[in-house]
């Protein structure tokens, strides 16, 4: 069965069911109310729906679950952004102009869930700039959605299984870290961010997709060809 997911046709709005925060979007983005008859209107039908119908379970981009601080495993809260990873990651988060709004929580996510999953903390970072550069509420043509920008048609269901909530920063990073290292541990490293990307074998278009968004991987991840030995280049 699949999630239960749609999208505002007019600016790719969520829904979940019919809750109350879709109530509010779905009115709001129409634009009903250009004079005060229909905004009386508008405010009847509103508080109508929000009486008749009951908040769902949680989904996958319900964002109904409450927020949680982010703890890393051995340090108190307090200390979590006092760790010189996550202070390092900020640096590198500012230094690509991802917002200052959501910095210090996405570079202590990055940071845990890179240490969770054994992979290198900036080029998960590297990954979700080139993906969204930091936007949580990122929505993409193709139906992926969040900081790492995890596909709906593929992962949507698993997602919604594990009440894995993917515009939750903490939620879509460490889902998306978990898709990354399995790649990863198949295909070796940079096949296996092509593969995050939707790297298809045997198709020519998706080839040239993938190895340009491995370009840009690595051209924020700062990454360096191995220097040819002097004997080899002149092979």
């Amino acid at each position: 069965m699949q999630p239960r997911i749609a999208f505002c046709r007019r600016c790719r709005g969520m829904r979940v069911g019919w809750n109350k925060r879709y109530v509010l979007h779905w009115a709001l983005c129409r634009q009903w109310p250009r004079n005060s008859s229909k905004l009386a209107c508008l405010v009847i039908l509103t508080v109508s729906l929000l009486l008749a119908f009951p908040e769902p379970s949680v989904s996958v981009l319900s964002g109904d679950r409450p927020e949680q601080p982010v703890q890393e495993a051995g340090l108190p809260a307090s200390d979590v952004s006092m760790d010189p990873a996550v202070q390092t990651m900020n640096a590198f988060l500012k230094r690509h102009e991802v917002g200052e709004a959501n910095r210090n929580r996405l570079a202590e996510s990055i940071v845990t869930s890179a240490r969770k999953f054994d992979l290198n903390p900036r080029l998960l970072a590297s990954i979700m700039i080139v993906e969204s550069q930091g936007n949580p509420f990122a929505i993409s043509a193709r139906d992926a959605i969040g900081i790492m920008q995890i596909h709906l048609p593929t992962w949507g269901q698993i997602a919604d299984r594990e009440g894995i909530n993917l515009l939750k920063i903490e939620d879509n990073v460490n889902f998306g870290s978990r898709i990354l290292k399995n790649y990863i541990r198949q295909y070796g490293l940079w096949e296996g961010v092509k593969r995050y990307n939707g790297f298809v074998a045997a198709d020519p278009a998706s080839e040239r997709s993938a190895e340009g968004y491995v370009a840009r991987v690595q051209r924020v991840y700062e990454f360096q060809q191995p220097v040819a030995l002097q004997g080899d280049s002149l092979q």
